[in-house]
């Protein structure tokens, strides 16, 4: 085992050193062994900060030990894993067809980001996900596009909001209502038909039920009113 004391700074061999460069004094040892391998270890006493090197013929160790954190990258000939531990423990463990990061908090911040994946991606969240954006945003699958919920969803926007289908649009609830605050249209291209058990259409002041054809009644037809007025160039009953 060789072992050296190094002052900071450097200077003359027969100066006496002074008690600042005594306080900064390293010490340095290198051991060899046939069996273990090489260490070489930095200790710096007033820091309390270790720094060591081992080389064991299988892998390199590199380690700084302070009082409250240790770094430490190992490195084989199939991976390389860095270490960061102190209340918590950070780790990155890179092998040839993978990387693995384990963190209690991961950061990214950059100007542009892309993350591409030839095969499938996964997002989990165990917690509340969120993607922002201040600007445009979208979402768009080549192929089918599923969203689900298992509790309530809601779809909103401050502007417009436009849903559009090239072929057949369905919504379904147990209730359905569609209300427009100030205006609701509802337009067929060819036919519109609103059906059910029971059907009420009612107007707070008017109700116009207008065609070129009107047909209204079936098997049994009651009109009622405070006043019934019956108008129109040929009128036919029975």
């Amino acid at each position: 085992m060789l072992q050296c004391g190094l002052r900071a700074g450097g200077g003359r061999a027969d100066r006496k050193p002074t008690q600042t460069a005594m306080a900064n004094t390293l010490v340095c040892t290198v051991e060899l062994s046939k069996t273990d391998g090489i260490t070489l270890t930095v200790k710096n006493e007033s820091g309390k900060i270790t720094q060591t090197v081992h080389m064991d013929g299988t892998k390199v160790t590199t380690q700084v030990k302070g009082q409250k954190l240790t770094s430490t990258i190992t490195q084989k000939d199939e991976s390389v894993v860095t270490t960061v531990k102190g209340k918590e423990t950070s780790t990155i463990t890179q092998k040839e067809d993978a990387i693995t990061v384990k963190v209690k908090n991961f950061t990214v911040d950059a100007e542009t980001v892309t993350v591409k994946s030839k095969k499938d991606s996964t997002h989990e969240a165990k917690g509340k996900f969120t993607a922002k954006s201040t600007k445009d945003m979208t979402l768009q699958s080549s192929a089918k596009l599923t969203v689900k919920s298992t509790q309530a969803m809601t779809l909103s926007s401050s502007n417009k909001l436009t849903a559009k289908a090239t072929q057949d649009f369905a919504a379904q609830g147990m209730n359905a209502k569609v209300e427009g605050k100030t205006k609701a249209t509802v337009k067929g291209g060819t036919q519109a038909e609103v059906a059910a058990a029971q059907v009420a259409v009612k107007g707070s002041a008017k109700v116009d039920v207008e065609g070129a054809m009107t047909n209204v009644g079936k098997s049994m037809t009651t009109i009622k009113g405070q006043m019934v007025k019956v108008d129109s160039a040929l009128i036919k009953l029975g």
